[in-house]
């Protein structure tokens, strides 16, 4: 499992979730991406029903089935997470995106627990989501090799921990692919030695997102960064950092791809202000003059 598979989010109008613009952003997109990841943070998880996180699952599985579909599991319920990974790997989908479970303090040997009675459980491949900023848990290289040692099941690590030695050091570790997690280092986790993305741009600017990554990956590093510096970096500099959720679905609302920037509580949508940021960044992109 290499290359593109952002995050995505989850449309809702009248806080329901709208399948059709599901539909929307798949036909926008696919020809570019390898997959998707649904379900995760960026999808709203932590304020989805456990049906709700299944019916996506089953919906993508079948939806596109040549792509790699990745579940989030994020949870403090492992019963209930392993419901939805069961669910999830009946319907055809084989991968899940796992973080450290939250709001617990963790230690190493929770984590191992925990996430390989997931595993032994849904019978689905893992990758493991290092996001400190989120989960308060602080990993080393050495800490997620042996993670993944532990659990063979783990096959990837979701890096959003912006130490780039951390990528280059589990890049020594052939069994485990290395996929960038955070959108503003994301040209940093390039060099490191990425093997993909999971992060929000390649679906902001799907054609070109993947001709800097093609280019990267074939070695033109200078060409792969003229394209990101000039169209990508621009609006990954207004989207966030800490509102992508809102910020995205505000772009994809004025796109037509969604119908409503709605969130579901707690998050609140983007203010006027934010959306003007987001649009001056992503027009920027485009070469279009403000």
């Amino acid at each position: 499992m290499k290359g593109n598979i952002p995050v995505i989010p989850t449309p809702f109008v009248d806080g329901k979730i709208e399948y059709a613009d599901f539909d929307k952003l798949i036909d926008y997109t696919a020809a570019y991406l390898e997959g998707y990841v649904i379900g995760g943070s960026t999808g709203e998880a932590p304020a989805l029903t456990a049906e709700e996180r299944i019916g996506i699952a089953k919906y993508f599985a079948k939806r596109v089935p040549d792509k790699h579909v990745v579940i989030g599991l994020g949870h403090t319920n492992l019963l209930e997470a392993i419901r939805i990974g069961q669910e999830a790997a009946d319907a055809g989908v084989r991968t899940a995106l796992v973080p450290s479970p939250y709001y617990f303090p963790n230690s190493l040997e929770m984590v191992k627990s925990y996430i390989g009675e997931l595993a032994l459980k849904t019978g689905l491949e893992l990758v493991f989501y290092d996001n400190p900023v989120t989960t308060k848990t602080f990993y080393t290289a050495e800490q997620l090799i042996e993670l993944a040692k532990a659990v063979p099941a783990i096959k990837a690590i979701k890096m959003t921990d912006h130490n780039m030695d951390k990528i280059r050091s589990l890049k020594q570790n052939p069994s485990l692919a290395v996929f960038g997690g955070d959108d503003i280092i994301c040209f940093r986790a390039f060099e490191a030695g990425i093997d993909g993305n999971m992060i929000i741009a390649p679906i902001i600017y799907p054609e070109a997102f993947k001709a800097c990554w093609d280019l990267f990956t074939n070695g033109q590093r200078g060409e792969s960064f003229e394209i990101f510096s000039q169209t990508i970096l621009p609006f990954i500099h207004m989207f966030g950092p800490g509102d992508e959720i809102p910020t995205t679905k505000a772009l994809l609302s004025h796109l037509g791809i969604f119908k409503s920037a709605e969130t579901r509580l707690p998050l609140l949508p983007s203010n006027e202000r934010r959306v003007r940021e987001t649009l001056l960044g992503y027009r920027s992109g485009l070469g279009e003059l403000i």
